[in-house]
């Protein structure tokens, strides 16, 4: 393992590069769960309502949906 930091938050941790650390992985999760309940609740949506729904930047979603 290699010391690298989160690439999220930047907190120092021991995992590979470019990796999330727990807590912002756990965050990660989450955020994926209410994209994906959302889009299953309403499958013709489209990416802006999925930002003025969920309360996460366009930036943010579409992270979540390509990751």
């Amino acid at each position: 393992m290699i010391l690298s930091n989160c690439s999220s938050c930047g907190k120092l941790q021991l995992q590979q590069a470019d990796a999330l650390c727990l807590e912002c992985f756990k965050q990660f999760i989450e955020d994926t769960h209410t994209v994906k309940n959302f889009l299953s609740q309403n499958p013709y949506a489209n990416m802006m309502d999925v930002v003025h729904q969920t309360g996460f930047s366009l930036k943010k979603v579409k992270e979540l949906v390509n990751r």
